[in-house]
C-alpha cells in the first residue's frame, strides 16, 4: 500500500509517494516563482500550480509504471494565507494575493480600530496583519470592487490544487485558521467576521477536518497525470501542521522548527492557548479537534536563495551550489566577523509584528568576506527564530529539543547554529520534507491503516534523528549576538528609520 503525497510550497511543489512504513519510493519537484508587482505586493500566477500539479504527478506516475506499489490516495498539504477570488466558470479572477504581501496595512489598522487586536486574537488565535486572508477580501472589495462582486468564491492555494483534482470546493481547519474567518475554539466560520467581509458562507469552500476525503481525481486529471480516475484526494492541511505531526509535534512539551521559504516554530497545546501580547498564534493543528502554537517569520531560506542569486553570480547554474554557500559559511566564526543580518526582507512577522521592517547586513567592512554574509544569515535567522521559541515557552512550558526541518537544515553547520543560539538539543531528521510525510501521515489514519496519527508517527518515522547539541563554548558569544540584535532592531524602530525609508524620496 502506498500513498502520494503533493506538497505545494511557496518556491515549489514536491510529490513523494511513501509507503506505510514511512519509506519514500519515487518523488517529483517543480518549481516556480512569485512576482513582486510593486513594493510590499506579492503575487503569484494560480496557472503556475496547476502546472506544477500536473507535471509532479506525472512524474510520480513514472514510479508506479515502474513497479512501485497502486498508490491509495493523494494526499494534499499546502501554503497558507494566500487569496484567490474565483469565478463561476471555476477559474481564477486575477493572480493570487501571496501570504507575505503587505498591501492591506490600511485595513489591518481599520480592523483594530472597530475589533481590537485582542479582541479578534481571542477569536480567532490571530494577530491582525497583513499576512492574513480576512484583510486582502477587504482590499479586494475596497480597490477591486468588479473582482470582489464577480468571485464566486474565495479560496486558498490548498483549496484551488483540491478544486482542481476533484471539482470539489473544500478547505479543513488548519487552513481556515489562518483566514481570521473562523472561531478557533469552535472550529466554524464566524458570522460576525463573514459579515465584516459583506460574504457568505457559500462564497467560501466547505469546511472540513483534516484528513477529509475531499473528493476523487477525475477521469480528465487522470487522462492528464497518468493515475488511476476515482483516486481518494485527501485534505491534510497547512505544510507547517503537517511538518509538525512528521517531527513528533503531537503531544503538548514538543517544538520543531521547519525553514523553507519561511520558518515556522509550533508547540503542540491541548487547549486553545494564548499569548498575553498576542505575538504567538493560536492554530488548528493538522490532528483533527487539537491546536498548535504557532510563530511565524517570513523571510528565512528565501534569503538564503536570495543571497545565492544576486550575490553569488559564480554558483548559477551549479547543482551543488548551496553545500558550496555553507561551506564558505564555514571558514567564517560565531558572530560572522562582526557581521549582522536581521531578516526581513519583506517585512516581520513573530516576534515583531512589524510590515514596515526591512533587511539588513550590519556592521560591513573592506575585510568582510560573503562566507561572513553567508554565515550572519544563518545566524539571523536562528536568532529570530530563538526570540519566538522564548516567546512560546512561556506559554507552553520548557522546550528541551528543537526537531528541525527544511531545505536549510541539510546544512549540520546551521543545525549547530541553531543547538548554540537557543541553547538546546536540535534535533534533525533523514527526511527533510517533513510536510509530505505528516500529510501522508495524516491520510494513512483516514485510509484506516492506523487507529492514531500518534500511531502512525510511530510506525512511518522510524530513523533515530541526529542530535546536535550547543558547543558550551559558543554560549557567551550566542548571548552577545542576541543582544546586539535586539540593540539594533530597536534603535531602527525608536529612531523611525523604517518609517523614514517607506517614504517616497
Amino acid at each position: 500500500m502506498s500513498l502520494i503525497a503533493l506538497d505545494i510550497g511557496t518556491s515549489g511543489m514536491r510529490a513523494v509517494i511513501y509507503g506505510l512504513d514511512g519509506s519514500r519510493r519515487g518523488t517529483s519537484y517543480f518549481e516556480y516563482h512569485s512576482d513582486f508587482p510593486q513594493p510590499g505586493y506579492v503575487e503569484q500566477e494560480p496557472q503556475s500550480w496547476l502546472d506544477a500539479a500536473v507535471m509532479c504527478l506525472k512524474g510520480i506516475s513514472g514510479y508506479l509504471k515502474a513497479g512501485a506499489d497502486e498508490p491509495q490516495a493523494i494526499t494534499v498539504t499546502s501554503q497558507r494565507s494566500s487569496l484567490i477570488p474565483m469565478g463561476k466558470d471555476g477559474k481564477p479572477l486575477r493572480n493570487a494575493i501571496m501570504w507575505q504581501d503587505k498591501r492591506t496595512v490600511k485595513q489591518c489598522e481599520a480592523l483594530i480600530e472597530k475589533y481590537t487586536l485582542q479582541g479578534l486574537y481571542r477569536r480567532t488565535g490571530l494577530r491582525i496583519n497583513p499576512y492574513f486572508v480576512l484583510p486582502k477580501i477587504l482590499w479586494l472589495r475596497e480597490n477591486q470592487r468588479e473582482i470582489y462582486d464577480a468571485a464566486d468564491k474565495f479560496i486558498g492555494v490548498q483549496d484551488l490544487v483540491v478544486h482542481f483534482l476533484t471539482g470539489e470546493y473544500v478547505t479543513d481547519h488548519s487552513q481556515a485558521c489562518r483566514t481570521m474567518l473562523m472561531d478557533i475554539k469552535t472550529f466554524t466560520w464566524d458570522r460576525e467576521l463573514l459579515g465584516e467581509a459583506e460574504i457568505g458562507a457559500d462564497r467560501l469552500p466547505r469546511l472540513v477536518a483534516p484528513g477529509t476525503v475531499a473528493g476523487s481525481l477525475t477521469r480528465e486529471l487522470a487522462e492528464l497525470t497518468g493515475l488511476p480516475a476515482g483516486l481518494p484526494v485527501i485534505i491534510a492541511g497547512g505544510d507547517q501542521q503537517n511538518a509538525a505531526v512528521a517531527l513528533g509535534v503531537v503531544r503538548p512539551g514538543v517544538a520543531e522548527a521547519n525553514t523553507g521559504t519561511g520558518s515556522f516554530v509550533i508547540c503542540a497545546v491541548d487547549r486553545p492557548a494564548f499569548e498575553r501580547s498576542a505575538r504567538v498564534l493560536c492554530q488548528a493543528s493538522a490532528i483533527a479537534g487539537q491546536w498548535i502554537m504557532e510563530a511565524g517569520i517570513f523571510n528565512t531560506g528565501s534569503t538564503y536563495r536570495w543571497m545565492k542569486e544576486q550575490l553569488c553570480p559564480d554558483l548559477d547554474d551549479d547543482p551543488a551550489a548551496y553545500e558550496r554557500m555553507n561551506r564558505e559559511a564555514e571558514q567564517s566564526r560565531v558572530g560572522s566577523n562582526g557581521v549582522m543580518l536581521l531578516p526581513h526582507f519583506e517585512g516581520s512577522a513573530a516576534p515583531f509584528w512589524n510590515p514596515g521592517a526591512k533587511g539588513i547586513f550590519f556592521n560591513l567592512s573592506l575585510g568582510t568576506k560573503r562566507g561572513d554574509m553567508i554565515r550572519a544569515i544563518m545566524e539571523g535567522i536562528a536568532i529570530e527564530i530563538n526570540d519566538n521559541v522564548s516567546l512560546i515557552e512561556i506559554t507552553s512550558g520548557k522546550i528541551s529539543t528543537v526537531s528541525v526541518a527544511g531545505g536549510m537544515v541539510r546544512s549540520d553547520l546551521f543545525c549547530q547554529i541553531q543547538a548554540d543560539i537557543y541553547n538546546k538539543k536540535v534535533a534533525r531528521y533523514k527526511n527533510s520534507e517533513a510536510s509530505s510525510l505528516g500529510a501522508a501521515m495524516i491520510a494513512a489514519v483516514t485510509l484506516g491503516a492506523y487507529s492514531s496519527v500518534e500511531e502512525a508517527y510511530h510506525n512511518m518515522v522510524s530513523d533515530r534523528p541526529r542530535l546536535f547539541e550547543p558547543v558550551p563554548e559558543n554560549a557567551e558569544h550566542t548571548l552577545k549576538l542576541l543582544e546586539r540584535k535586539h540593540k539594533l532592531y530597536n534603535a531602527l524602530v525608536g529612531g523611525n528609520v523604517y518609517g523614514s525609508f517607506g517614504e517616497r524620496v
